[in-house]
Order: C-alpha cells, then structure tokens, then sequence
C-alpha cells in the first residue's frame, strides 16, 4: 500500500470514530497489513500535511494511551464557538426571550422576582438559557434565603449583537418590563432581534 492511500485509510477511520477516538492497537488490528511503524508514520504524515495546509481546519491529537482523533485547529475555535451563538438564537422561544429580556434589564435577579414580573413559573427557561450559556449564576441573594442571582453572560451580547455591555441597556422599571411582557406574550411577536437589536425593550422606544 503506497503512503497516499494509507493516509486517506487513517484518516477515514479517525473521521468515523470521531471524539472517542481509536487507539493504535485498533488501529493495528485494522490495518493488519501494515507494520506498526507505517501506521506511526501515516499518523505523522497525515498530521504534518494538516498542520502545514492553511486551507485544512482539521488536525490529529493524540491522547489517553496511544489514542488519536481528529478535531479542528486551536487558531480555528473563536470561529467554530460562534455556531453555539448562532444555534442558541435560532432555538429561543418566546419565554425564554422574555426570561432572558428580564435578566438582562434587572439582573442580577433572582428566580423569584423573574417569577413575579412574568407571574409564571420560569424554571424551565432558566434551565434552558443557562444550558444555551446565555446567563449564570453569579452568587446568593443574602436577603431573600440564598436564592441564586442570574446574570447574563458574554454570549448575550454576541448573540444580539449589542456594543458597549449592559451599560447601553436603557433603564426599565418591572411594571414596564411586565406590561412589555404580557402584551407581546398576547400578540405572539416576541423576537429576540426587536427586543436588543436596537437596544429597546420589545422594539419599542
């Protein structure tokens, strides 16, 4: 077998056995035609020619015991992070942006107070607003038993695309923010963009 193919075999196999990765025992037992050191070389070579190609994403790390898996470049990460924006936006629904409007107006703030501007139950969307890394928990709430106070996180401003932090949010009070919520919660328009886009409260001045 000529170096070409064996490369395109190892790198196929790394490609299906994806984040477990194999190991170069199984990689011997598949390969069970070659010597163990083609393998090491075909490994080393399909390495160098990722790592000398700028049009390639892709390189090979090896970890645990002898084992090896594809993943993209680390000078390549700041790119692939912005598809977790990019899906977060796409799968809100409408009461976790309102969930998330109220953290990102009043927080921190605790669950119970998100509770009383919405009057409903906020568990799920803050469960899954935390899941999307869009808000966290930043420490108790001393005067009301140690509640967890949320906050929202840098994803929030990548994901709304909003310049110069919290501090360009303008000031809303909870009875605003309530009318806000329950009038668009009636009209079935809430989108994430008209809320922060233009760093208004549900698209309005």
């Amino acid at each position: 077998m000529n170096k070409e193919k064996l490369m395109a075999i190892i790198e196929g196999i790394l490609f299906i056995y994806g984040d477990e990765g194999i190991s170069l025992m199984e990689l011997e037992t598949v390969l069970d035609h070659c010597k163990p050191s083609e393998i090491k070389s075909g490994i080393l070579d399909l390495e160098a020619k990722y790592k000398n190609d700028d049009s390639s994403s892709l390189a090979i790390q090896k970890f645990g015991i002898n084992k090896y898996r594809m993943q993209t470049k680390n000078d390549l990460h700041e790119w692939f992070a912005k598809l977790e924006v990019v899906q977060s936006q796409s799968k809100l629904s409408n009461s976790s942006i309102e969930v998330l409007s109220i953290i990102a107006y009043k927080g921190p703030i605790t669950k119970t107070r998100i509770d009383d501007i919405r009057q409903s139950d906020s568990s799920y969307q803050l469960y899954k607003l935390k899941d999307k890394k869009l808000i966290r928990s930043i420490g108790k709430d001393e005067e009301n038993n140690r509640a967890n106070l949320y906050s929202i996180t840098e994803n929030f401003f990548k994901l709304f695309n909003i310049v110069g932090g919290k501090e360009s949010l303008p000031k809303i009070s909870d009875e605003e923010i309530a009318e806000e919520v329950e009038k668009n919660r009636n009209s079935n328009e809430v989108n994430g963009k008209d809320i922060f886009g233009e760093n208004v409260f549900f698209g309005e001045e």
